[in-house]
């Protein structure tokens, strides 16, 4: 599934609600995923939130100041959710972006 991303390198979404993390990886295999107001277990691992850009690369758009809004304490966690598929398979390693709150 390849999403139009208007010839950009990102695209943000339109979520307002958290979605599961199964959800996320649905709606968005193959791409980086920046999710605020993430809910994560006590392991780290992403279990739900809202995910608001989706990239090619890492923070992608960032030179266009797309991620500015969401250092707003009313987004809680940010999270970077990676989803590319090397080799065939699903990658979903995580990483803790940002805590605030």
């Amino acid at each position: 599934m390849s999403i139009e991303l208007h010839g950009k390198s990102y695209k943000e979404l339109c979520h307002t609600v958290p979605i599961s993390v199964e959800e996320i990886n649905s709606l968005y295999r193959g791409y980086w995923v920046y999710v605020v107001n993430a809910e994560v277990d006590d392991r780290n691992r992403l279990l739900s939130g809202i995910p608001v850009v989706i990239g090619e690369i890492a923070f992608a758009g960032s030179e266009d100041g797309i991620y500015k809004q969401y250092k707003d304490s009313k987004y809680g966690r940010h999270y970077e959710h990676i989803l590319w598929q090397p080799d065939g398979f699903i990658s979903s390693l995580h990483l803790l972006v940002s805590q605030n709150g």
